[in-house]
């Protein structure tokens, strides 16, 4: 009896387009996450008009936690479930979109937290 022809295993358009879309869009996201990361470097000069005791530094904290750390945390939980889901073979093109507007929020309550910082 011979032996079947090999027939390669191709995947689906959908799914090439996906994988291709979600790479690009998590690269386009971890520039931004970098950006930020290094901008918030210099919001220590938010204290500068401060004197010894006049400046909120709780709020400059909130402000490097929202960003910072809220900002890879998102990062990271957007990453792993978009691997999970490509593994499962369902799109995942989306994650990485709703991650940037998670970051844009973290980005604007440190924001929000930042502008009290300075004395009144």
């Amino acid at each position: 009896m011979p032996a079947a022809p090999h027939v390669p295993n191709r995947w689906p358009t959908w799914r090439i387009l996906d994988t291709v879309v979600t790479i690009a869009l998590f690269g386009v996201y971890s520039v931004v996450v970098l950006g930020l990361l290094y901008f918030s470097l210099f919001w220590v000069m938010a204290t500068d008009s401060c004197g010894a005791n006049d400046c909120d530094y709780d709020k400059l904290s909130t402000a490097y936690v929202l960003n910072d750390v809220g900002g890879i945390i998102a990062f990271l939980v957007t990453l792993v479930v978009a691997v999970v889901l490509m593994v499962r073979r369902t799109p995942a093109f989306w994650l990485p979109l709703l991650g940037g507007l998670v970051q844009a929020g973290l980005f604007l309550a440190a924001m929000q937290q930042l502008s009290g910082v300075s004395p009144a």
